[in-house]
């Protein structure tokens, strides 16, 4: 008999598993099943590859899914996502932070709400003066000086498209990274651009367009979540904004280039950190690659990027113009 007052201990030890379970059930807020996703689409959910995929169908979009991966499918586009996609009693469940701040976004822009502005775009040449950015030696090219030409290249196209557009520089200068992002700001831009170009493995190719990691996860380049992860930035006020401009410009670019598709990927790159506009960076190409190395030296290639991203920011545009009229 247990006198008023007391809990014996096994019982404490229960409720503490049982406390413990429940944290841990997908069917929590932070976790929302692909079946109701589908209901909510109204799209049709099958298999996909495998028992461990799901795929969910409409007349115009396509998702695919995989047990235990930060990898899905868009109409074919990789998107990294921040958590993995939970496997639950034969269901799969995704966080509620990537569908409410990266797919919902994508795909139902005007539940978001609050939608930016579109005029004013600042474009980021990255690296120059004494920081040459990648290099290969070999082919004569350094990352500086393509992302400068590439990064003229697109503020021509906006500016015949009717926006206002700067450039952080429109030289071989050195620019600290930090003040990237304070320029913006001053000048009140409506969307930022960073301009890249990559170097790995000679095999590594294709582009990848990287937006602001959401508060709580980690990078797509790591697994484990640190202490940085857990605070909120100025650049996580426009999450859901950087996730449909990032989706976009990743599409037209795989689309307008034939490059692989490296994916809508998220990182906590100091330009993106402070920003108070919408924004992205741009990886528009391995130089260590021999075959890209030489399609960047090809003038007419370096067109073709510029045409991606403008094309990619014009899709952008349009969007946020209908949400302006929509009811």
């Amino acid at each position: 008999m247990v006198r008023p007052g007391k809990v014996p201990g096994i019982v404490i030890g229960l409720l503490f598993l049982a406390c413990l379970v429940t944290a841990q059930e997908p069917d929590r807020p932070e976790f929302i099943g692909l079946s109701k996703i589908a209901k909510d689409l109204g799209l049709k959910m099958g298999p996909g590859e495998s028992e461990r995929e799901v795929r969910l169908k409409g007349e115009w979009v396509v998702l695919d899914f995989k047990a235990a991966s930060r990898i899905m499918w868009l109409n074919g586009l990789k998107i990294f996502l921040g958590n993995p996609v939970w496997q639950s009693r034969g269901g799969l469940y995704l966080s509620t932070d990537d569908w409410e701040r990266l797919l919902k976004p994508i795909l139902m822009p005007r539940v978001v709400g609050n939608s930016p502005g579109y005029r004013k775009v600042v474009i980021d040449p990255g690296h120059g003066g004494k920081d040459p950015g990648a290099v290969n030696s070999a082919m004569g090219i350094q990352e500086k000086d393509l992302a400068l030409a590439v990064s003229r290249l697109i503020a021509q196209r906006l500016s015949a498209e009717g926006f206002e557009v700067r450039l952080s520089r429109r030289d071989d200068r050195f620019i600290p990274l930090d003040d990237r992002p304070e320029s913006s700001n001053r000048l009140q831009a409506d969307i930022f651009l960073s301009i890249h170009f990559n170097a790995a493995n000679p095999s590594v190719r294709g582009v990848e367009t990287f937006v602001y990691t959401l508060r709580g996860d980690p990078s797509s380049g790591r697994t484990n979540v640190e202490p940085v992860d857990r605070r909120g930035y100025p650049g996580n006020a426009n999450d859901h904004w950087n996730a449909l401009l990032g989706f976009y410009i990743q599409s037209e670019m795989v689309k307008g280039t034939g490059l692989p598709d490296r994916g809508l990927k998220r990182a906590r790159f100091t330009v993106l950190e402070d920003l108070d506009s919408p924004g992205a960076l741009l990886e528009l190409g391995f130089l260590s690659n021999s075959q890209t190395a030489l399609l960047l030296k090809q003038p007419a290639f370096l067109n073709r990027l510029a045409d991606a991203v403008t094309q990619g920011v014009l899709r952008y545009r349009r969007t946020l113009m209908r949400l302006e009229t929509s009811p």
